[in-house]
C-alpha cells in the first residue's frame, strides 16, 4: 500500500508531456476543472493534445487551443489556479465572441470546409455534425462548414449561415480559405518504399499540426501538385486520412504494383486510425477524375479488413 502511494505521488509530480510546464497532477486538475465548468453550462469536452473539443447544445461544436491557458496555469503558484483559470477560460469561450458577433468580412475570412467522421458519434455530436453537413464525402465522412477564428474552430449550422448570405457563396469562400490554408502549410513529407519482395507497396505520408490536413482531399489534385509535384496523378490517387493531421497518398499504377499498393495502404491507414485519439477515417479511398470511392471496410472489434477494388481498379490490375 505504501509503495503504491509512493509511486502514485511520483507519477503525479512527473512532467506532463501534453501540457508543457505542468506536472501530471496539475494537468489532471486542469482537465477536471474544465470538464466541471463546461458541465455547469451544459457542455461536454474531449481533449485532443492541447486542444479542447467542446460540444454545446446551443453553440454547437467548438475546438479551442488551450496553449495560453496551460501557460497561465504553469506560471501561477496559486493552488486554486486550475479552477479559477478554467472557469475564466470556459466563460470566454462560451460567452465571448461568436459567429453572430462577427461582421460579414470576419465571417467570410474565417469559414473553412472540413472533412469529419460520421461514425462512433454520440447523439448530440451527430446532431451537431448533421446541422453543418454540406454533403457526404467518403463512406464514413462528410464535408462540413466551420468557422476558424483566433480563439476557436466552431462547427457552423447551415441554417445560421443562410441568414448571412447565399450558401453557395459562403461555400466558395470556405473553399478558397481552405485552399489558402493548405497551400500555406509545409507538411512533414515522407516516402515509404516497398520491400524487395513487394516493391509496389510504397506510398507517401504528409503530416502537419494543421487541423486541415485531413481535409486536403477536398482539393486533393491541387494540394498534391504543391506538396508532391512528382507524384503521378494520371490514373488517379489512392489516399487515406486516418487522423486529422495525416494524409497518406499513392498514385494509381497497374498490375502487381497496384495490388501491392492496395495491400499496403489499407492496413496502414486502419492501424494509424485505431491508435489515434482523433481519427477521421480508417478506410482507404480513391480519387479518379474528380470522383471519390471508398475501397475498404474495417471491423475494429474483429480486427478484420476487407479491400474491394472498383471495376476501374480491377481492369488496371488485370493489365499486369
Amino acid at each position: 500500500m505504501i509503495l503504491r502511494r509512493l509511486r502514485a505521488f511520483r507519477d503525479r509530480n512527473r512532467p506532463d508531456h501534453i501540457f508543457p510546464g505542468l506536472t501530471r497532477g496539475r494537468a489532471g486538475e486542469l482537465r477536471t476543472e474544465l470538464r466541471r465548468s463546461l458541465a455547469e453550462k451544459g457542455a461536454t469536452v474531449r481533449f485532443d493534445g492541447r486542444h479542447a473539443i467542446i460540444d454545446h447544445p446551443h453553440r454547437g461544436r467548438v475546438t479551442v487551443n488551450m496553449e495560453n491557458l496551460i501557460g497561465d496555469v504553469a506560471g501561477s503558484q496559486h493552488p486554486k489556479a486550475p479552477r479559477t483559470l478554467a472557469r475564466a477560460f470556459v466563460s470566454a469561450v462560451l460567452d465571448g465572441e461568436h459567429a453572430e458577433d462577427l461582421g460579414t468580412a470576419g465571417l467570410y475570412a474565417g469559414l473553412r470546409l472540413r472533412i469529419v467522421p460520421t461514425g462512433g458519434l454520440a447523439a448530440d455530436e451527430a446532431d451537431i455534425i448533421s446541422s453543418a453537413t454540406l454533403h457526404s464525402f467518403t463512406d464514413d465522412t462528410v464535408v462540413t462548414l466551420v468557422l476558424d477564428t483566433e480563439r476557436s474552430i466552431q462547427t457552423m449550422p447551415l441554417e445560421r449561415l443562410r441568414d448571412v448570405d447565399d450558401l453557395d457563396t459562403l461555400v466558395r469562400a470556405a473553399r478558397n480559405n481552405l485552399r489558402e490554408e493548405l497551400l500555406g502549410t509545409i507538411p512533414d513529407t515522407r516516402s515509404h518504399p516497398g520491400s524487395e519482395i513487394r516493391p509496389g507497396a510504397h506510398f507517401r505520408s504528409f503530416e502537419s499540426g494543421s487541423y486541415y490536413v485531413a481535409s486536403a482531399p477536398v482539393l486533393l489534385e491541387e494540394v498534391l501538385r504543391a506538396w508532391a509535384p512528382d507524384l503521378d496523378q494520371s490514373r488517379g490517387i489512392l489516399f487515406a486520412i486516418p487522423t486529422r493531421h495525416i494524409l497518406l497518398a499513392r498514385g494509381i499504377t497497374t498490375g502487381e504494383d497496384l495490388l501491392e499498393g492496395l495491400g499496403r495502404l489499407a492496413p496502414v491507414a486502419a492501424q494509424i486510425a485505431a491508435e489515434s485519439s482523433h481519427s477521421v477515417s480508417p478506410l482507404l479511398h480513391m480519387w479518379h477524375e474528380g470522383e471519390i470511392a471508398t475501397l475498404s471496410s474495417f471491423d475494429a472489434e474483429a480486427g478484420q479488413l476487407k479491400i474491394t477494388p472498383t471495376p476501374y481498379l480491377m481492369e488496371l490490375i488485370a493489365r499486369g
